[in-house]
């Protein structure tokens, strides 16, 4: 038997269920951006290579310091390694007018083992390259900078595709709306043109077209249907997840207060990444002459050996037993006298390069601005059509109205009645997609004046 206690446990639990059914339900474009940010694989892609390129720039920096290696060897010779002065002995008998130079003993002198095993250190220090290294160093620097700009682009590019595809849920959903409104009163007017057949007031025909009127909205119904699946496919692509079900929460962005058109051409140059990286390859190409021409100079490094451990100290001390840890030092320097001019022309292609990067960006510059103005002008031109389409829905609405009643009372024929609620469902989805286009331009503008993300406040 339920107590009220029950009752008032069951009445919460159900509570809690439909808040959290509902917010499952929801989804905001807020909602949307942090979860494409989240789990979206492009993104984590881009992050991986910034990564990437960290460990790269740390491991030329590590040209700058000395290299120190441990070596160890065993040799094994077919025969010991000896020093013969018995020439020298033959030469002193011959002088002496000894006839046998034997008597004077064997002249050789063991130097080293038939098994020679020895261990040490070496080291090595560049300390002038002609600035390869630092060319090398700061080029990767530089690549690291590229990559975080690409990474900033693609997240703005993100932004853009989900304010699309969001967007193009919500005109979907909007659009499968009035199409089910059009099809529920081309049934309701099947309906009444039946009764006035059935009354003798209109023709047989009427009611074909009534009845033809109900099939076209049935199959524009069915085709909404279809491209809200669609809509929300590429939606779950965008943010990586498996369907995207519920309502968007989310309205159609109607009017934004924009800046100058000049603000967002000034802020394009500044602030676009693809401008910016063109900016960082310009610098790249400059630390490529300086690496070039590095190659005119000498590279000059210290190094230095010691063998710690050996088995052979006479061999290891050069004949000298007292020396058993033989070291040397010294100071290198090569210098490629002639290279068959690869060193020039190599050089004269990487300036060539540097030239190519300012007409590149010269062009780039151009396109951008050039963009920027369409975006800026279409923003402009969908505010207006949205001002003037509805102007053209109220009319349309009254006319549906006038011709509805005209029809009931014998004034009117079905195609009137049918043309009119066509025109005023044409209207409500050229709004529907004029605001779509609105918002649309809008995330675009912002993406390629490099302020994609303003876009999550005119969403909030």
């Amino acid at each position: 038997m339920f107590t009220s206690q029950h009752y008032l446990k069951i009445g919460v639990c159900f509570v809690l269920c439909f808040v959290q059914q509902t917010k499952a339900q929801n989804l905001s474009f807020s909602d949307a951006y942090n979860q494409m940010y989240r789990d979206n694989n492009t993104l984590k892609a881009v992050n991986k290579q910034s990564e990437t390129q960290t460990y790269v720039t740390k491991s030329f920096k590590g040209l700058r310091y000395p290299t120190l290696n441990a070596y160890a060897m065993g040799v094994v010779f077919d025969r010991k390694l000896d020093l013969s002065f018995n020439d020298a002995r033959n030469n002193l008998a011959n002088f002496l007018t000894l006839p046998d130079a034997s008597v004077l003993g064997d002249w050789k002198v063991q130097v080293g083992k038939k098994e020679m095993m020895f261990a040490g250190l070496n080291a090595t220090w560049p300390i002038f390259t002609g600035g390869k290294i630092n060319a090398a160093v700061k080029a990767s620097e530089l690549e690291g900078e590229i990559i975080d700009k690409t990474i900033e682009g693609t997240e703005n590019h993100l932004i853009s595709e989900l304010a699309t595809r969001y967007f193009q849920v919500k005109l979907a959903d909007e659009a499968y709306i009035v199409r089910k409104q059009v099809l529920d009163a081309m049934k309701h007017h099947l309906f009444n043109a039946t009764k006035l057949e059935e009354n003798g007031i209109i023709a047989p025909a009427e009611r074909l077209v009534a009845d033809v009127a109900v099939s076209e909205a049935n199959r524009e119904f069915s085709a909404a249907e279809k491209n809200i699946k669609l809509a929300r496919t590429a939606l779950a692509n965008t943010l990586d997840a498996d369907e995207i079900t519920g309502t968007l929460s989310t309205p159609f962005v109607k009017s934004a207060e924009l800046k100058t058109l000049e603000y967002y051409k000034e802020s394009a140059i500044n602030n676009y990444p693809e401008l910016q990286k063109i900016l960082l390859q310009k610098k790249l190409a400059e630390e490529g002459i300086k690496a070039k021409k590095s190659n005119y100079y000498p590279d000059i490094a210290l190094f230095g050996q010691t063998t710690l451990l050996h088995n052979d100290p006479i061999a290891f001390g050069i004949l000298d037993s007292s020396r058993e840890r033989p070291w040397v030092v010294g100071v290198g320097v090569t210098y490629n006298i002639f290279g068959g001019m690869k060193n020039k022309n190599e050089l004269k292609a990487v300036i060539s390069t540097r030239e190519s990067i300012d007409f590149l960006e010269a062009k780039a510059q151009t396109d951008v601005k050039t963009l920027i103005e369409n975006l800026y002008f279409e923003i402009e031109k969908s505010q207006e059509e949205i001002k003037n389409l509805k102007v053209q829905e109220e009319f349309a609405t009254e006319l549906l109205r006038v011709r509805t009643r005209a029809f009931a009372e014998g004034l009117a024929t079905s195609t009137d009645v049918i043309d009119a609620e066509t025109n005023l469902s044409v209207v409500k989805l050229l709004i529907l997609n004029t605001e779509y286009i609105y918002i649309v331009s809008l995330a675009n503008l912002l993406e390629f004046s490099g302020q994609s993300k303003e876009f999550l406040k005119y969403t909030n």
